[in-house]
């Protein structure tokens, strides 16, 4: 499949769920011939870098062992994309300063496979790696197929983007409500309606229901009940 047919389909990936980007992204490179990719997005806000955030079907145990844990240990593939945006095939001399990560791929079904990386103004990296057990990566297949792949990294990447910033917005949000909001907040999650609260703070009915109004604005809740659940889930409540 062309990227040029990837597009032309509109499927963007923003706005969907991590669940979604994943499933999505599974059937994508499955197109591709591929059995498993790991997604991994590192973004920048200011000069402050957040955790990365990854995506991937990758056996849980290679995860665990040489995916996660601090950026600075040995990660021949991540070190190649976050200096470089030329994607690379995977080889046992891209992997010789970590031999025990190649030999771990190999055993996991990660044979054969190639990494691609997109780096955007604001400092925010991502890579997308894609594997199989087999067969190997010819140079023929590569060169029908790398449009595609940095088309799709490029969409995961803006798809993760815009979660974060929203995310990060929401934060914000969250520590400028107001202690009257969260209290309202409070004994709205304890089954009280705006009369019960009133009496309960000594407030009128209105200003309760302003408090909660302001709450659901600030927290781009579309009702009482979403602002209670948001802000629990920030452990507010």
């Amino acid at each position: 499949m062309t990227a040029h047919h990837l597009i032309s389909q509109n499927q963007h990936l923003a706005c969907r769920s991590e669940a979604e980007l994943g499933s999505d992204t599974l059937k994508r490179i499955e197109e591709c011939g591929f059995n498993y990719f790991f997604f991994r997005m590192i973004p920048r806000h200011g000069n402050i870098t957040t955790n990365s955030k990854v995506i991937t079907n990758y056996p849980n145990d290679y995860v665990e062992r040489y995916e996660k844990g601090p950026l600075t240990q040995k990660k021949p593939l991540m070190t190649h994309c976050q200096l470089s945006i030329l994607p690379i095939i995977w080889s046992a001399d891209v992997f010789r300063d970590a031999p025990d990560q190649w030999k771990a791929t190999q055993t996991c079904g990660l044979t054969y496979g190639w990494s691609q990386s997109v780096h955007d103004p604001n400092g925010a990296v991502s890579m997308l790696s894609l594997a199989r057990k087999d067969p190997p990566v010819s140079q023929d297949e590569f060169s029908g197929k790398a449009a595609s792949v940095l088309w799709l990294c490029n969409q995961l990447h803006s798809a993760m983007l815009e979660r974060f910033h929203l995310r990060h917005r929401l934060t914000i949000n969250i520590m400028r409500l107001s202690e009257r909001e969260l209290e309202v907040l409070k004994w709205t999650a304890e089954g009280k309606i705006a009369s019960d609260i009133a009496m309960i703070l000594s407030l009128s009915t209105r200003t309760v229901n302003f408090h909660i109004s302001g709450a659901m604005k600030k927290l781009g809740a579309s009702n009482k009940t979403s602002a209670v659940v948001m802000a629990a889930r920030f452990g507010l409540l």
